[in-house]
């Protein structure tokens, strides 16, 4: 009796033990499929998607009181944008415009390692006015005011060309959600400042920062300011070969800008004040827009205008009163009529009248 126990037991021993190492077999068998999978996994994550193409197209008829042909039809603008991703982390754009002729816009890579910290290189929009990030596509009327660009977009008494677009490294981010919007945002870009698909001329690099505070979600604080210097294009290329500074030629170049916008989905209210100082020149400007939607297809517009290119000249100003119309036909299609009246009368120039309908068709 005894000996067969034991047969038993040993027999028994010796089937739980093989359970043992099959089931330990089975498990590392499995482990290794999960670290596989775990590592496929990775790999496709950081391998770029199929880049998203989209683009827009303006057409315009026009009529310029102050033009020598004073009415038209034109291509005002056709752009093509290719974006996409490395994975959750980075992302990226290209955007190309035809307008009067063609140009890079955008070229940037986005790291986002966080909601609030991302770092962003390559060429994009400046930011120091919430007004003058508005792509044409979202903006309520088909001109943006005076002062945003003149003082946005490089091209007051700077005279660069630029689209209010550099090329830097910007580090923004968004802090404190709330029911779903966030509380703040921030934008803080260090810039050549000499505009789009230019080298920098100077050893001066130029700072933008750009604030959002938003107290309740219909409601959004702004404040910024840009802070650099700039060397005309009339300087000669080869002034440094010639025994020049670098720097000899730079003018300082800085801009304030303060503002507000309503949004509550149906209307829409937006103001700002832009200052700047071009080496001793100082210039000003501000604007509100104001629209309401109907029924999400027809938005009565209205706007104001001021712009003073030269604060020390009484005579250098300019008011725009615009008052306009879109019709929304669906998120791909929307008609903009807009009539533009312009006072010069505090100079010497005659008002001018801007009448224009735009079509825009976005793919």
């Amino acid at each position: 009796m005894g000996k067969k126990l034991k047969t038993i037991i040993a027999a028994a021993a010796l089937i739980f033990s093989a359970n043992t190492v099959s089931s330990q077999n089975q498990e590392a068998v499995a482990v290794s499929d999960t670290a596989k999978k775990e590592h496929k996994s990775r790999l496709e994550g950081i391998k770029p998607s199929v880049p998203k193409v989209s683009g827009l197209i303006q057409t315009r008829y026009f009529y310029d009181s102050q033009e020598t042909k004073p009415n038209s039809f034109d291509i005002r603008r056709v752009r093509v944008s290719f974006a996409g991703e490395f994975g959750k982390f980075v992302d990226y754009r290209v955007q190309a415009e035809w307008e009067s002729s063609p140009k890079i816009l955008d070229a940037y890579v986005n790291f986002k390692p966080a909601k609030a910290f991302n770092i962003q290189i390559g060429q994009f929009k400046v930011a120091y006015s919430q007004e003058g990030l508005e792509g044409p596509a979202s903006m309520y009327t088909i001109e943006r005011p005076t002062a945003v660009n003149k003082l946005h977009a490089y091209s007051d008494v700077s005279g660069l060309s630029a689209n209010a677009r550099d090329v830097g490294i910007r580090f923004w981010g968004k802090v404190g959600n709330k029911e779903g919007y966030d509380v703040f945002t921030y934008k803080l870009g260090l810039y050549n400042g000499n505009g789009i698909n230019i080298k920098d001329n100077d050893e001066y690099k130029n700072v933008a920062l750009l604030l959002t505070y938003n107290p309740i979600k219909q409601l959004q604080l702004e404040v910024g300011q840009y802070l650099g210097h700039y060397t005309p294009k009339s300087v000669p290329a080869d002034s440094i070969a010639a025994g020049h500074d670098i720097n000899e030629n730079a003018i300082k170049r800085n801009r304030t800008s303060a503002g507000f916008t309503v949004n509550s989905g149906d209307l829409f209210v937006r103001s700002e004040y832009l200052y700047g100082k071009t080496d001793n020149t100082e210039q000003q400007g501000a604007f509100i827009i104001a629209a309401y939607t109907f029924s999400r297809r027809f938005q009565p517009v209205v706007g104001y205008s001021y712009y003073q290119k030269d604060k020390s000249v009484d005579t250098d100003i300019q008011n725009d009163i615009t008052i306009g119309f879109n019709w929304i036909l669906n998120k791909h299609i929307r008609l903009q009529t807009n009539y533009i009246l312009t006072d010069y009368s505090n100079s010497n120039k005659d008002n001018a009248s801007l009448v224009e309908a735009q079509l825009s068709v976005k793919f």
